[in-house]
C-alpha cells in the first residue's frame, strides 16, 4: 500500500475541500452565484437603510412616496436574487452529491478485491450514504448562512456610516464573541470526529446483530454480551454528542448575551462619549436588531458547517484510499494481446499472504503448483481454514499472488488483460451474492431461465419475469440453485463451484452429481468444485486435497 501520509499532505484545508467538492460538478457560473449572493446582501442593507429613512421621515410627520418605491424596488430585487440563490444551491448540491456518489462507486468497482475487503463495507456504506446525505441536507443552509454573512458585512458598513464609534464598538464586541466561540468550536470539532468514528463502530455492531441473528438467538450469553458492546458504543456516542451539544448551547447562549450587551452599549454607553441625534440612535438600534437574526443564523450554522467539513474529509479520505489502492495495483501494461482460447492454466510456485492491520502475514497460501486442463472435472477437499477458497480466488486472479507465476497456455498472465482472464470463469463462492436481476448475459431467454428453475425444483418458489427473479428470499440451498442457474446461463469455459451442494437435500445432491455434473463434461466445461461429499468423488477426474494452505495430494 502506498504511503498514505505522503498523499494526505496534498489534501486541501477543510473548508476549501468542502467548497471544491460542492462546486466542482456544477455547470452554473460561480461568479454569477457570488454576484447574486453579494447583491442580495447589499439589497438587504438597502432595505434597512430605506426603512430607517422612512421611519425617520414619518416621525417628522412626512410620508414620502420615494421611500415606498425604493422599498418596493429593493424588495423585488431581494426576492429575485434570493430565489435564484436558493434554487441554484439545490441544483448545485444535488449535482455534487450525484457526481460524488457515482465517482466513488466508479472507482470502487474498478478496485481489486483485497483492497476493497481491507476498506470494509461499513466505511463504504457510511461515507457514500450517510456523509453524502448530510452534505446534501446541509449545503443549502450553509449557502444561506454565507448570504447572511454578506448581509451582516454591509449592515456593519451602514452602521459605520451612521457612527464610526458605534461601528468600532460593534466590531470589538463581535470579535471577542467570535474568538470565544471559535475556541469552543475547536473542542466541538474534536468531539465530532470522535462521534463520527464511534458511529462507524455502532454500524458495525448493528451488522453483527442482523447478520448474526440466528447465533445470538441460540446463545443468550452471546446475545447479552453483544448488546453490552452495543450499549457501550451507544453510551459513548451519547456522551460525546451531548458534550458537543452542551458546548454549542453554552456558546450560542453567550453569543445571544453578546447581542444584548452590544445593544446596551449602543443605547446606554455610546451617548456618554458621543453626541447623537435621537434619530441616529434609533437607526443604530434598529440596525443592530436587524443583524441579530442573520448573526444567529451564522452562529447556528457553524457546527453544521463543521460537521459538513468532517463529512467531506471522510469522503475524501475514502476516495483517496480507493485511488491509492488502484494506483498500487495498476502495474500491468496498457496494451495486451488477445487472450487465446483456454487449454491450460498453470500455477507455478504461487504464494499469497493474508495481511493483518499491521501488515503482518496472518495466513499463507502456498507455495502452490497446480495445472488445470480444459474439460477436466476437479474436486477440492480439505478442512475449514485449509485455504480452498483462497486458492480459488488466486486462481481466478481476484487475489494477486505475492510471488510465483500464473500461466495461460504457457504464457504468463501478466502479458494479458486480467479482465479477459477473469472472464473465463463463472463462479459461486461460499460467500456468493445472488442478484435479483440477471446481469452479464446479453440475450436472455425467459423461457429457458424458467426451464432451469423447474429443473432445479424451484418453480413453486420463484419464476423469472424477463428481468428479475420474482423472489430471492429463499433458503441458502435454494439460493445456491438460483446462482447455479445464473452460472449455467453465463456459459463460461471454467466453472468454480465452492460448496454448492453443502446446503442441499440428499435428493438434489444425487441429481447434481449424477445428472448435472456429467452434463458439464459432455459440454466440454472445466469444473473446479469444493466438496465434502465423499461418496461422489468418483464422478471427478481428479481430487485435490489441501491442508494449511498447501496442496498435499492430487
Amino acid at each position: 500500500m502506498p504511503d498514505q501520509n505522503k498523499k494526505d499532505t496534498a489534501r486541501p484545508v477543510g473548508y476549501k475541500l468542502y467548497l471544491r467538492m460542492v462546486l466542482q460538478h456544477s455547470d452554473i457560473p460561480k461568479r454569477t452565484i457570488i454576484f447574486y449572493t453579494v447583491l442580495s446582501g447589499i439589497v438587504n442593507a438597502v432595505l434597512l437603510s430605506v426603512l430607517n429613512a422612512a421611519a425617520n421621515s414619518a416621525g417628522e410627520g412626512e410620508v414620502q412616496v420615494k421611500y415606498l418605491l425604493l422599498f418596493a424596488l429593493a424588495l423585488t430585487v431581494f426576492y429575485i436574487t434570493k430565489r435564484y440563490i436558493l434554487r441554484k444551491s439545490v441544483t448545485i448540491v444535488e449535482n455534487a452529491v450525484y457526481s460524488l456518489r457515482l465517482r466513488i462507486l466508479e472507482k470502487l468497482r474498478h478496485c481489486e478485491l483485497s483492497p476493497m475487503e481491507s476498506i470494509g463495507k461499513d466505511e463504504i456504506f457510511t461515507r457514500v450514504s450517510n456523509d453524502t446525505n448530510f452534505i446534501s441536507q446541509s449545503a443549502a443552509v450553509i449557502i444561506n448562512a454565507f448570504q447572511a454573512l454578506v448581509l451582516v458585512t454591509f449592515a456593519l458598513i451602514y452602521i459605520g456610516f451612521l457612527s464610526f464609534t458605534a461601528f468600532a464598538a460593534t466590531i470589538v464586541i463581535l470579535a471577542i464573541a467570535i474568538s470565544y466561540f471559535l475556541r469552543r468550536q475547536t473542542a466541538i470539532n474534536h468531539e465530532l470526529r470522535a462521534a463520527n468514528q464511534n458511529e462507524s463502530a455502532f454500524y458495525d455492531h448493528i451488522e453483527n446483530l442482523i447478520e448474526g441473528f440466528k447465533e445470538i438467538k441460540i446463545n443468550h450469553l452471546k446475545n447479552e454480551q453483544l448488546f453490552a458492546d452495543i450499549t457501550k458504543t451507544a453510551d459513548y456516542g451519547k456522551e460525546v454528542k451531548t458534550s458537543s451539544g452542551l458546548r454549542f448551547a453554552v456558546g450560542f447562549m453567550f453569543s445571544e448575551m453578546v447581542f444584548y450587551l452590544l445593544l446596551a452599549s449602543i443605547i446606554f454607553l455610546l451617548p456618554q462619549f458621543q453626541t447623537l441625534y435621537t434619530g441616529t440612535l434609533t437607526r443604530l438600534t434598529a440596525s443592530i436588531l436587524f443583524v441579530i437574526g442573520p448573526l444567529e443564523n451564522i452562529v447556528t450554522t457553524i457546527p453544521l458547517f463543521a460537521k459538513a467539513i468532517q463529512a467531506t474529509q471522510n469522503i475524501d479520505h475514502l476516495e483517496r484510499k480507493i485511488a491509492a489502492f488502484a494506483e498500487n495495483e495498476n502495474n500491468t501494461p496498457k496494451s495486451h494481446p488477445p487472450l487465446p482460447a483456454f487449454e491450460e492454466i498453470k500455477l507455478e510456485n504461487v504464494v499469497y499472504d493474508y495481511m493483518d492491520e499491521d501488515r503482518q502475514s496472518s495466513f499463507t497460501l502456498g507455495p502452490i503448483d497446480f495445472t488445470l486442463k480444459k474439460g477436466s472435472l476437479n474436486c477440492i477437499i480439505g478442512g475449514n481454514g485449509s485455504g480452498k477458497s483462497t486458492f480459488l480466488k488466486v486462481l481466478t486472479n481476484l487475489y494477486h499472488p505475492g510471488s510465483g507465476r500464473i500461466l495461460v497456455n504457457g504464457t504468463e498472465l501478466r502479458n494479458y488483460d486480467k479482465e479477459d482472464y477473469r472472464f473465463l470463469f463463472s463462479t459461486i463462492f461460499t460467500d456468493f451474492h445472488l442478484f435479483p436481476k440477471i446481469y452479464g448475459i446479453p440475450k436472455l431467454d425467459a423461457d429457458k431461465v424458467n426451464e432451469y428453475i423447474k429443473l432445479m425444483g424451484l418453480s413453486h418458489k420463484t419464476h423469472f419475469n424477463g428481468e428479475n427473479f420474482s423472489n430471492v428470499r429463499l433458503s441458502t440451498g435454494q439460493r445456491k440453485r438460483l446462482a447455479l442457474i445464473c452460472t449455467l446461463l453465463e456459459d463460461k469455459p471454467i466453472m468454480i463451484l465452492d460448496e454448492v451442494t453443502a446446503d442441499q437435500d440428499p435428493g438434489f445432491k444425487k441429481f447434481f452429481y449424477t445428472e448435472i455434473l456429467p452434463s458439464f463434461r459432455l459440454r466440454g466445461k472445466t469444473v473446479i468444485m469444493v466438496s465434502h461429499d465423499d461418496k461422489y468423488t468418483e464422478q471427478f477426474d481428479r481430487v485435490i486435497e489441501m491442508e494449511y494452505g498447501k496442496i498435499i495430494s492430487q
